[in-house]
């Protein structure tokens, strides 16, 4: 019987083992390509210029920069909040900086609301909070 007892307790030590090795081996850090490059927030000059510009404008309170896809194409957005402003207008820029729509605001059409419904959003890249 005293075999029976430890044979319960050891093949749990050896299962939970065998669950933290897997676990662990799952959690290597999975950088996101954006654009084709690793780092977007210092390899594109055009998105380092924006998040400075963000991060030196003390009357933004909060931003994001975040990656969409859509069509296995990204598309960086670019959200921006101020306390002075109810509706402020946030950008979608392209890899190449070019503005693709303009959302909230006072915009003649709303284009965000078709891009949001079938873009998949993939990581915040960087926050100023």
């Amino acid at each position: 019987m005293k075999s029976k007892k430890f044979k319960l307790p050891t093949s749990l030590l050896i299962l939970l083992w065998l669950f933290t090795a897997l676990l662990g081996a799952g959690c290597e850090k999975e950088d996101t390509i954006v654009c084709g490059i690793e780092d977007p927030l210092t390899e594109l000059n055009w998105l380092q210029d924006l998040k400075t510009s963000i991060e030196e404008d003390v009357d933004i309170d909060s931003a994001e920069i975040i990656l969409y896809r859509l069509n296995d194409t990204d598309y960086i957005y670019i959200q921006k909040s101020v306390d002075s402003a109810y509706d402020f207008p946030n950008t979608i820029y392209d890899c190449e900086g070019n503005e693709k729509y303009k959302c909230g605001g006072n915009q003649p059409v709303d284009n965000c609301t078709t891009f949001f419904s079938e873009a998949q959003k993939i990581k915040i890249l960087w926050e100023k909070q």
